[in-house]
């Protein structure tokens, strides 16, 4: 064999060679190591690209168990919620300026009559009526109540919205906000001395928005609340039995005498918290039945430790208050006990 033919053989062979004992070295492990190894799976791993496959496997052979109601429960509340939209846009023709409390002068084609949901709902704030709906002199008219509430206690949003006004005027509402709700309603907060939130910001109900106090038109500290639909006052009394702090039923259909004004004095109240006002209909509050009570939730409460202080049961917490045990509790919202 010609020397040159045999180097030339050699020089091809010894790094074949090399390279499988170098590969074969690798595939080789200890007995210690094989012990000590994962054990082979051999089920098939699938992961969220398959899941257009319905025997497909997560990850240990878990199947994937979707309830595609749910899901679509879910997304429909999300939409109703949304931050990034604004509340009961459909109703007012798109009108959303941040100026003033009635800004739906020029607003057409505003329906007839209007079914607003009212089962989400906190009392802004504790205290009892101080001034009614009605005249004020020969000249003014309170479009409005006034609760009672110091300077600094915490004023809550009545129903989820979103704050549409945050503004102050020095004869009038002094530092004041205004809430378009989901519900369709507006609720207008006045006299505040602070306040908690921005305008644009999306509120849940009981969230707080301000801090009482005496700005403004205003001779002593309270919280001056209105209940409007489209720029037009509502006898908040129609809507809310401010002696129970509820409201006097899950809905309230708003119409044309919805906007009537009265011929009494806005100081037409009988004793702290109680008011010759009645529901439009003269129907009685669905929850004036026997002795009631109702528990602001504060910090830390828990159903548990809230039946237990009441000397009631947490499966009868959830039955009034159709909620379930999972319930998350919100500070500042009010519960029923009895």
């Amino acid at each position: 064999m010609n020397r040159n033919h045999f180097f030339a053989k050699a020089s091809i062979l010894l790094p074949a060679t090399l390279m499988f004992v170098t590969l074969n070295s690798f595939s080789q492990s200890t007995p210690e190591a094989s012990v000590k190894s994962r054990p082979e799976i051999i089920h098939k791993q699938l992961h969220s690209s398959s899941l257009s496959d319905p025997s497909g496997l997560f990850a240990d052979g878990l199947k994937l168990k979707m309830d595609l109601s749910k899901i679509e429960e879910a997304e429909e509340r999300r939409e109703t919620f949304d931050p990034s939209e604004i509340p009961a846009d459909d109703i007012y023709g798109g009108m959303w300026l941040n100026q003033h409390v009635n800004i739906y002068g020029s607003l057409k084609n505003a329906p007839d009559t209007f079914i607003v949901d009212l089962e989400n709902f906190t009392m802004p704030t504790g205290g009892y009526m101080t001034s009614n709906f009605g005249r004020r002199g020969s000249r003014r008219y309170h479009y409005g109540i006034d609760l009672k509430a110091q300077t600094g206690d915490t004023i809550y949003a009545a129903f989820d919205g979103k704050i549409r006004v945050k503004q102050y005027e020095r004869r009038g509402y002094g530092y004041y906000v205004v809430i378009r709700h989901v519900n369709g309603l507006e609720t207008v907060y006045g006299h505040l001395s602070k306040f908690l939130v921005d305008e644009n910001d999306f509120v849940l109900s009981g969230q707080p928005i301000g801090l009482a106090g005496n700005t403004g038109r205003s001779f002593g500290s309270h919280l001056h609340f209105e209940t409007r639909f489209l720029g037009k006052p509502i006898n908040p009394n129609f809507i809310i039995d401010f002696q129970n702090k509820v409201t006097h039923r899950d809905e309230y259909l708003v119409t044309n005498s919805s906007y009537n004004k009265t011929t009494k004095s806005s100081k037409v109240t009988v004793s702290r918290g109680t008011s010759v006002y009645k529901e439009a209909t003269g129907s009685t509050n669905k929850y004036v039945s026997g002795d009631v009570k109702y528990h602001r939730v504060k910090k830390g409460d828990t159903l548990g430790a809230i039946s237990r202080r009441y000397g009631t049961s947490v499966s009868k917490l959830c039955s009034v208050n159709n909620i379930t045990p999972k319930t998350v509790l919100r500070v500042g919202k009010s519960i029923r006990i009895s």
